[in-house]
């Protein structure tokens, strides 16, 4: 939340709200605990009366304000009832906010849905982009990030034929053809006396084909419940989510990625709903569930790399029934243990390696998942919240190189 609120400006739009609270009723004791009005003192006709209108109009002037109603719309609140309760700086603000909201509407970040505003797929991209650019300047600053790899052989075992390069490909180019097609290209053009150069251009380009993977299927499993958000890590978790997808489909189109939440239980995220989920007020963190859509989404990509990654701050607390209904308990059950590890080491027998992110230094959870990414081969991380976007992406980076680059 106080990442959100100094992103968007919102902590000094607070505190403007705030004061100019003050401003309107000074006769209250701010910062005094304990010293609110209890409303023991009896009132006379007049301020009776006086008081029941003002309530009325906090009342419509506070449903005005929360927008939560269909239709709604900011040219909706009373600027007269504004500026009563909470001084004329309100009224600038309301201005200022207005004006905002049309300019993302012109510029495509919001739109407007049954009076409700929603972001745009062009302001989840930014938002991605942005959340993207912040890891990679800490990535350059520590000197980790996305490095070649000097092995001739690690791209694949050449097949004999070649094709046109494509934003993306990490295979060997194919000198003998890229020269020849500029050869070809410049044959009719005409050349100064003496001058030997061949100018290559980008669709001169060509690759040999390779027989190794080289795309990837990325399982993101991001943990939904509550803990998440009252240890303060779903926003980090949240924003490392949208960064890692903008990178796959940005920079590594040929790689297929699938975001998963889970908590009581798990689900499949879109990426532009991404932007404004919030946890699960529901208790439960359902990582069986988590890894069996992740199963599956691998077994529609069987010729990608699998990469599993997984972002938990707690031990599996629930898990799925034979029915299909979720189960909780705390501390959890050996079932859900039992669960979960037979789940794993189904993920296990599709080729991935699962790494899995500890937001908690609790022991009994770094235990639990050292043994649980042993049974996978994969590893286990345990970031600060503020370097979990840059552990990640560097995780898939080495990861979708293939087990020969390791």
């Amino acid at each position: 939340m106080a990442q959100t609120m100094s992103d968007m400006g919102l902590a000094s739009e607070m505190s403007h709200l705030q004061d100019a609270l003050r401003q309107a009723r000074p006769d209250l004791p701010w910062g005094q605990r304990g010293q609110v009005p209890d409303g023991e003192q009896s009132l006379g006709m007049g301020d009776a009366t006086s008081a029941v209108a003002e309530l009325a109009d906090l009342e419509a002037l506070s449903s005005q304000l929360s927008q939560g109603y269909a239709g709604a719309s900011l040219a909706d609140i009373d600027e007269e009832l504004l500026e009563r309760a909470l001084g004329r700086p309100a009224v600038d603000d309301l201005a200022a906010l207005r004006q905002l909201e049309r300019e993302l509407e012109r510029q495509g970040f919001l739109n407007r849905s049954d009076g409700k505003l929603e972001l745009s797929p062009k302001a989840v991209r930014r938002l991605g982009a942005t959340a993207l650019r912040r890891v990679f300047a800490t990535l350059d600053a520590t000197g980790r990030g996305e490095h070649d790899v000097a092995d001739a052989g690690a791209a694949g075992e050449l097949t004999g034929s070649s094709r046109e390069w494509r934003f993306g490909d990490e295979q060997p180019l194919d000198v003998v053809r890229t020269v020849k097609n500029a050869v070809l290209r410049t044959a009719g053009s005409p050349r100064s006396d003496g001058q030997k150069r061949v100018q290559i251009a980008v669709e001169d380009f060509e690759v040999v084909e390779t027989e190794r993977r080289t795309g990837a299927a990325v399982a993101l499993l991001v943990d939904l419940s509550y803990s998440m958000a009252l240890r303060g890590t779903w926003g980090a978790a949240k924003s490392t989510a949208m960064a890692l997808h903008s990178l796959v489909t940005t920079r590594f189109p040929q790689d297929a990625i699938q975001i998963i939440g889970f908590s009581s239980t798990a689900q499949v995220l879109r990426p532009e709903t991404l932007a404004e989920l919030s946890v699960d007020t529901l208790q439960g963190t359902n990582l069986q569930h988590g890894l069996m859509l992740a199963r599956r989404f691998l077994a529609h990509h069987r010729d990608a790399e699998p990469v599993v990654l997984v972002v938990t701050d707690g031990e599996p607390t629930a898990h799925l029934e034979d029915d299909g209904t979720p189960f909780f308990c705390w501390p959890p059950m050996p079932e859900t243990i039992a669960r979960t590890v037979a789940e794993m080491e189904r993920v296990a027998r599709t080729g991935a390696t699962v790494n899995v992110f500890a937001l908690d230094p609790d022991p009994g959870l770094i235990h639990f998942v050292h043994d649980l990414t042993q049974r996978a081969g994969g590893r286990v991380f345990q970031p600060d919240a503020e370097r979990l976007g840059e552990y990640v992406v560097a995780d898939y980076l080495r990861t979708r190189r293939g087990r020969r680059a390791r």
